[in-house]
């Protein structure tokens, strides 16, 4: 078992992300808990393209809020997502090359993106949007 699961404390008040957070939190599952579990060496190439591909989109939706609210953050959010998802790719390049896989590096860096980036980036562009948004950010 990864402990990957969602719990109140990882929910950042936004109904949207929230919902989004939650499925890239069970593709990250689906990535790790096979290695964990069967000592796989690497991982699911087609789990781990679905992951990078949903990640993708979800930060194209966290920045198209930014940009229509305003973010005054936005360039620096973007430039975090854009970092993620290099790192996302490169891990699934190694893996279609057929390098040996890291499970415990993945591990860690999904953690890392679960309690760095959606506990503080997320969630102060949460908070800036209900301060700033009629509607409250929801």
């Amino acid at each position: 078992m990864t402990n990957f699961e969602w719990t109140n404390a990882i929910e950042i008040g936004h109904a949207e992300i929230d919902e989004q957070h939650r499925r890239l939190l069970l593709l990250c599952t689906a990535v790790i808990e096979p290695l964990v579990n069967s000592g796989e060496l690497e991982p699911d190439a087609a789990q781990l393209q679905a992951l990078v591909d949903y990640a993708q989109e979800h930060f194209a939706f966290e920045e198209g809020l930014m940009r229509s609210a305003g973010y005054p953050e936005a360039e620096w959010h973007a430039k975090h997502h854009a970092s993620l998802l290099e790192e996302f790719r490169t891990y699934f390049h190694k893996v279609q090359r057929g390098e040996p896989a890291n499970p415990v590096g993945l591990m860690s860096f999904f953690w890392g993106w679960l309690n760095l980036h959606i506990d503080s980036a997320d969630r102060e562009l949460v908070v800036w949007l209900r301060s700033h948004e009629p509607d409250g950010g929801r």
